[in-house]
């Protein structure tokens, strides 16, 4: 028996209007969404159109239609990984690309099948590399890994799903049910934001690595750490096979039972509502790691990285999901959020500056900001550094999600960056300074607060739906 495909009720236009764009090429594209884990389900949410490679040799009064592109241009694995990866950083907890999309004429279908199944295992393979899937670790996922293939013919518009186990490389795929229903409208919101405070020694000599290499490897036991943590949702520490809203019925009854004020109460405490799904904060508590090895090894080093602040992580799972799902995916995002930031702040040091030149500097990582998908209270996110502004984002978010948002549409005040000030005083309060600083307005919480968690047993998150904080993005400081 084959999988089911689940695709959001709205993809019904959204499929439309690629099919009026395809003309008569070929359109290649990702498929996101979330599998259900338990079930052999898997629901899509958003098609994203591969965007066209830029070549220096097209004459610029010959535009092509966006998605529409040549045979060998579409059929490009390599570029098609590469856009794979960086959408999968601007995809929330819970969010993942489930495979690959084509449109193309039915004469056309046959010649190119091999190829299809090629791209699908280099995405496959190219996002197994990226650095947060290292401390990821999903049961069973050695056995069986299913992505999705899905053809639609541009003549009739017929669709043909197919599901392989990448796992597997002699799989010849399997048929799959592809139907629409709307299912997004309840999926709960999962929301968290995680204290992060990394030491790092830059290596010199031949055992220097690359800036984000270094990165990388540093990052790693924190990554465990969280990843290994147990998570609370609303405040309760719940048993990992239990669903998610199993506690709805009971509760919603009593909060339409009781007027006005007992319905104000049920939103407070994140119960469904009519204005939209249910959401939970999460906490996340993970035990101190123990830093004190057993091997002495010294090592030559030309200066220090610290990573300090905070990261908002969101997540999403689906209806039927367990806590343990929901837990893994709101943990997910904290490392695809860590790691997304060390990533595109090596590139931008390592292109605008000297890394290995003696010096003290401060660097500020990108702010996370979200935007919607669609007419959906699901959220995509990219990242902001300082120097730009909501209209570079807006035009990523076209570019690599294939997403049109106005420049109100992004929300961009979940973090924000530090003011200089700000920078100093959690610095030293970070490496041990007792003193405190005391802050004005009851929305900015102390950086030395923060870090006063830290010192215990057991790390917990800073959890409040709408608190601002000192730090809220992550700053680096380079030590020489």
């Amino acid at each position: 028996m084959g999988r089911t495909v689940i695709a959001e009720d709205l993809l019904q236009d959204r499929i439309q209007e690629i099919l009026k764009t395809s003309g008569k090429g070929i359109t290649t594209g990702l498929l996101v969404g979330q599998a259900h884990g338990q079930k052999r389900e898997d629901y899509v949410v958003h098609l994203i159109r591969t965007p066209k490679i830029e070549d220096d040799t097209q004459q610029a009064g010959k535009k092509k239609k966006k998605g529409s592109a040549t045979k060998s241009e579409s059929l490009d694995s390599q570029w098609i990984a590469e856009h794979a990866k960086q959408v999968q950083r601007m995809l929330p907890g819970g969010l993942n690309i489930l495979g690959i999309f084509v449109v193309l004429p039915s004469e056309e279908s046959r010649n190119i099948q091999s190829q299809l199944i090629q791209v699908l295992y280099t995405v496959h393979k190219t996002l197994l590399k990226t650095p947060w899937q290292k401390a990821v670790k999903t049961e069973g996922e050695d056995e069986e890994q299913h992505r999705i293939v899905l053809q639609i013919c541009s003549v009739t518009k017929k669709f043909t799903t197919k599901t392989f186990n990448v796992v597997d490389p002699r799989d010849s795929g399997t048929v799959a049910e592809w139907k629409f229903q709307s299912v997004v409208s309840q999926w709960p919101l999962l929301h968290t934001a995680v204290t992060v405070n990394i030491n790092i020694p830059v290596l010199r000599g031949e055992a220097a690595k690359s800036l984000h290499q270094q990165l990388d490897t540093s990052i790693g036991p924190f990554c465990e750490c969280i990843m290994q943590g147990l998570c609370t949702f609303n405040g309760v520490l719940r048993k990992g096979d239990q669903p998610l809203q199993a506690q709805e019925p009971p509760q919603s009854k009593k909060g339409h039972g009781k007027g006005k004020g007992r319905h104000k109460e049920s939103k407070t405490s994140h119960q469904p509502t009519s204005d939209g799904p249910e959401m939970f904060c999460v906490q996340i508590l993970s035990k101190a790691t123990n830093n004190k090895s057993k091997e002495v090894m010294v090592t030559e080093c030309g200066g220090t990285v610290f990573i300090r602040g905070l990261i908002q992580a969101r997540a999403y799972v689906h209806s039927k999901a367990t806590v343990a799902q929901a837990s893994q995916a709101i943990r997910e995002d904290v490392l695809r959020s860590l790691t997304a930031r060390c990533e595109l702040l090596a590139e931008d040091v390592l292109e605008v500056k000297d890394f290995t030149a003696d010096r003290e500097e401060m660097d500020i990582t990108p702010r996370r900001v979200f935007g919607r998908l669609h007419d959906t209270h699901l959220s995509v996110c990219d990242y902001m550094f300082e120097d730009e502004g909501v209209e570079d984002c807006t035009a990523r978010c076209q570019e690599l999600l294939d997403i049109t948002l106005a420049p109100d549409d992004v929300e961009i005040d979940a973090e924000r960056l530090p003011e200089p000030e700000e920078l100093e005083k959690p610095m030293c309060g970070l490496m041990g300074d007792e003193e405190e600083e005391e802050t004005d307005g009851e929305e900015v919480v102390n950086a030395q607060a923060s870090w006063e968690k830290w010192k215990k047993s057991y790390i917990g998150t800073m959890i409040g739906a709408g608190i601002a904080v000192v730090v809220s993005g992550l700053f680096m400081y380079l030590e020489n």
